[in-house]
């Protein structure tokens, strides 16, 4: 019996720990999603290649009460292009669609940008741009590709 009391309060102790870093969280971890993005705040950058260092970037939406995710992005024709996979059931792209303003993430830098939702192109279209930072992408069968994926491409404000 005392062993299931001194059970019971690690778990309670894990739990309120657990409430507590989830309250006062900053960026995204992994799948959870974040509030306002830490780092030091730059002005919008007029080469993106930098983000070919890092496998994923944090986007920050909702300017007046932040949600921030980890997502992926590529360079194509010199714009910094950022999909959301499943883009009509997640939240991200819905605050997008309704306020552009967004904070990109890349490593320890946060810039303020645009991102608008691209139409005028499907992911074939832009395949040999994700490829050369993702090369598995080219091994897979076209057939295979995601459905759901919406583009946004990223600009200054």
């Amino acid at each position: 019996m005392k062993i299931l009391k001194w059970i019971g309060a690690v778990l309670g102790v894990i739990v309120i720990v657990a409430g507590a870093l989830y309250v006062f969280r900053t960026d995204p971890i992994f799948m959870v999603s974040g509030k306002r993005l830490s780092g030091e705040e730059l002005p919008y950058p007029a080469d993106w290649s930098a983000c070919n260092d890092h496998q994923t970037v944090a986007v920050e939406t909702r300017v007046d009460d932040p949600h921030s995710v980890t997502t992926i992005c590529f360079v194509h024709d010199g714009d910094l292009v950022i999909p959301a996979m499943s883009g009509s059931e997640k939240e991200w792209p819905a605050h997008v669609v309704r306020d552009p303003r967004v904070r990109v993430k890349i490593g320890d830098h946060v810039y303020p940008a645009r991102a608008e939702r691209m139409t005028d192109v499907s992911l074939d279209d832009l395949v040999e741009s994700v490829a050369a930072k993702y090369p598995q992408i080219a091994e897979r069968d076209p057939a295979d590709a995601p459905q759901d994926v919406w583009l946004f491409r990223i600009s200054a404000r």
